[in-house]
């Protein structure tokens, strides 16, 4: 959302010098809008159709293409429509973002027996991915993976680098900052204090970079996915993107990646009145997260 955590239809502003506006009619407009929501599940909203169609008119003039023309041309060409997506969507997300959830997997972790298989949905830049990476690495003694995802092949280059700026780290409890890895790379001093982080960028620790795992995938798409008999799903901050049946398909494909005894954790408030007979709600102070029972 993205974004939330996941990389969410949030649309961003243009920077374009000469950037102008191309002003759809209704009927043009209803198109495209069933086209976003058909392909990648997520819900225009009409606050934003005036970014919407700045960041198409801005594709428009790049392809030298009419607004017919470029509807069509980005059906037939899955290049141009990934270039599309990248211009639409905003990555906006943070390390620990939701802290009763980290909390609740703080006392979860240790629970599990054997390997922990995490999967980050909707990873955007990848402060998500890494903070759960933190918390495993803290936290699992008997080997983890942490599977990240997102539709956007440039958030998902940011989060693989796992290169950030000290005012990223603001977030991050003390316990985990042993995770954090002063540059330049060729020292890999061990940063442990904020203070120490506020003078340069740094990185993620090999530590964690060998358990982690980044896959570019449409959420509609998570009925195929291939990830299987997980512990944890994290899902926070992508719901609300989507339309209200669609989020009810896709929790369904969820609980089937789940093992008995897993994880569920969703963004408070998304899908609240959601229920499953094999899952159970778990009761944390200010989260939302269910076990699968069966």
């Amino acid at each position: 959302m993205m974004t939330p955590a996941m990389t969410n239809l949030s649309i961003q502003p243009s920077h374009a010098v000469g950037s102008a506006r191309e002003k759809f009619d209704d009927e043009q407009y209803a198109l495209w809008r069933s086209l976003i929501e058909s392909r990648i599940g997520m819900v225009l909203p009409d606050i934003q159709r005036g970014l919407f169609e700045l960041r198409v008119g801005d594709r428009m003039r790049i392809c030298d293409l009419s607004s017919a023309s470029y509807y069509q041309y980005v059906q037939t060409s899955a290049v141009e429509w990934q270039r599309l997506v990248e211009d639409l969507v905003v990555h906006e997300t943070a390390f620990f973002r939701h802290l009763p959830s980290f909390e609740l997997l703080e006392q979860r972790l240790p629970l599990f027996k054997g390997v922990v298989h995490i999967w980050s949905v909707g990873c955007a830049t990848g402060e998500e991915t890494w903070s759960l990476a933190m918390l495993a690495e803290a936290h699992v003694t008997q080997g983890y993976s942490v599977m990240a995802s997102d539709i956007s092949d440039a958030a998902l280059a940011t989060a693989q680098v796992g290169r950030y700026s000290w005012r990223k780290s603001e977030r991050i409890p003390a316990l985990y900052r042993q995770f954090c890895v002063a540059l330049p790379e060729s020292t890999q001093a061990t940063v442990a204090h904020l203070f120490a982080l506020s003078r340069q960028d740094w990185q993620v620790s090999n530590a964690l970079r060998e358990h982690v795992f980044f896959h570019r995938l449409n959420l509609m798409d998570s009925g195929h996915v291939p990830f299987r008999r997980l512990q944890v799903i994290f899902c926070q901050n992508v719901l609300i993107y989507f339309r209200q049946f669609d989020r009810r398909d896709i929790l369904d494909a969820l609980v089937q990646r789940l093992e008995i005894g897993g994880l569920l954790v969703l963004g408070p408030g998304e899908m609240a009145d959601w229920d499953h007979p094999a899952m159970m709600r778990i009761k944390h102070a200010g989260t939302l997260a269910y076990e699968r029972i069966k």
